[in-house]
């Protein structure tokens, strides 16, 4: 099977990847073998009807309010780019199995786009997981420079912490990018500092690839008696020392090892569930959580990177940091079952939260029955509102699917889509969510008119910022008299 890379960014509304549209998207496909690119796409997106926009976004990507609404700039509508995006990416995996890497991605790019698949409708929004894995340049990047601190040429903040920017990056390491924060010079300029790294140091590069199948994490560390694994905080990437525990009792593939910086004698024996739990969750916290899918980096301590490092691990010893292996591994069963007890706790606390999710967050707690997903995925595919409304009536008995597919009408149709006294409440819902002056969990206009007031007093002085802060602030007035109609 051929192995290809897609590199990808987003430009979007909102630092939220729950509550953002995406106003640009870019993607290329390059082929492993000989880095050569096979295929790319360039979208511009209009965002929604029922959501507002961040200032602050608009002004990192220097994008203009009114231009991000005009059809003929921005041709995609929120339903038209999900269905783009599906389509193009099904095509890329069936050439063969796809690496989708993006900067920052696990936090954020990745989980935007299920997030924009799922209020879409899309029964399965997981496209990343299935012939494909995904891959993120920035930690690779911080494990790259903390083992080869000589790979990299960084830029230090006032703090005098190492810049891990992508602009950054690239300008100090000779190639940078043409215009930053735009999708398509973005995803260039990742496709560029990957595949510098993969050149200057191909072996650690592939060491941090060593976890494409998320499947072989686990056994292999089962296997160890203990390994090292790495973690950035506070812009510092530090490695660790860890013995496997157990797998996490509620997260598929989350992996809980002990930190071998602690004596495990001392947090584990005589302790009541109740001491314990205080123990291995306060600072610094015992146990470390890997994440099998996160392409998380595992090396053995005889390993020449673990080698290369002086640390506190170093300090403690490879016959000390062994001892308290053996300590975990002949007790592991017992210790177990202990954590399984105080994760069940927690997780039944943090249960008890009447928080109640908005459809649009309900990505992991929507469970639709089968014939409800065929609804969903006859509903993504037709092309006609005639077709989407006669679908859509299948959602009629579930509240969460049936808000999504009105909004989804309503961005493509408008009124025609809706009886009049339809069409009038969704407006007024919509209005009533855009216009509320409470402290909202997602943007609202009032919020962005506080913060354009506080970005008046804070770039008083940057007159060119103060002219595009004017042009928001005007378009957002211009939104607010349009959703006050329908109060």
């Amino acid at each position: 099977m051929e192995q290809f890379t897609c590199y990808l960014d987003a430009e979007t509304t909102s630092g939220s990847h729950i509550n953002a549209d995406l106003l640009s998207y870019s993607a290329i496909l390059v082929r492993d073998k000989d880095l050569k690119i096979v295929d790319s796409i360039d979208l511009f997106a209009r965002p929604r009807i029922s959501r507002s926009y961040e200032c602050d976004a608009l002004l990192v990507n220097g994008l203009n309010p009114y231009d991000i609404y005009d059809k003929e700039k921005h041709t995609y509508s929120n339903h038209g780019i999900a269905k783009k995006l599906s389509e193009t990416f099904t095509k890329w995996k069936n050439k063969g199995h796809v690496k989708f890497n993006a900067y920052a991605g696990f936090n954020f790019d990745f989980l935007l786009t299920s997030h924009t698949w799922f209020s879409n409708l899309y029964s399965f929004p997981w496209l990343f997981s299935t012939n494909a894995c995904q891959m993120d340049t920035l930690p690779l990047a911080r494990n790259m420079e903390y083992y080869n601190p000589n790979i990299l040429k960084t830029d230090i903040n006032k703090k005098n912490h190492k810049i891990f920017k992508l602009a950054s990056l690239c300008a100090m390491n000779g190639f940078p990018i043409k215009d930053s924060h735009t999708a398509k010079d973005d995803t260039l300029g990742l496709k560029n500092l990957t595949e510098y790294l993969k050149k200057n140091d191909s072996e650690l590069f592939n060491k941090n690839l060593q976890f494409i199948n998320k499947k072989d994490v686990l056994p292999y560390i089962k296997n160890l008696k203990y390994f090292y694994t790495t973690e950035t905080f506070f812009s510092k990437t530090r490695q660790f020392a860890c013995c496997f525990l157990t797998e996490h009792s509620f997260y598929a593939g989350y992996i809980l090892a002990f930190d071998l910086k602690h004596d495990p004698k001392d947090i584990f024996e005589g302790k009541s569930n109740q001491e314990l739990s205080k123990l291995l969750f306060a600072t610094p916290v015992k146990m470390r959580t890997i994440k099998s899918n996160r392409l998380p980096l595992i090396l053995k301590p005889e390993e020449k990177w673990v080698q290369s490092i002086q640390d506190e691990y170093s300090a403690i010893g490879k016959d000390e940091l062994e001892k308290r292996a053996d300590y975990i591994i002949k007790n592991r069963s017992e210790i177990a079952t202990k954590i399984n007890v105080i994760l069940k706790d927690k997780f039944e606390e943090k249960s008890l939260d009447q928080t109640k999710l908005k459809p649009e967050e309900k990505i992991f707690a929507l469970k639709p029955s089968k014939d409800t997903q065929r609804y969903m995925n006859d509903f993504v595919i037709a092309n006609k509102m005639e077709e989407k409304q006669r679908i859509a009536q299948n959602f009629d008995g579930d509240e969460d699917l049936k808000h999504l597919s009105e909004l989804i009408l309503i961005d493509e149709y408008g009124k025609e889509a809706f009886a009049d006294k339809d069409y009038k409440r969704i407006r007024k819902g919509i209005s009533q969510r855009l216009l509320s002056t409470n402290n909202e969990s997602y943007p609202t206009i009032p919020s962005q008119f506080l913060r354009i007031d506080e970005i008046r007093v804070q770039e008083k002085h940057d007159k060119e910022k103060l002219k595009k802060v004017e042009l928001i602030n005007s378009h957002l007035e211009k939104m607010s008299e349009d959703h006050e109609k329908y109060l």
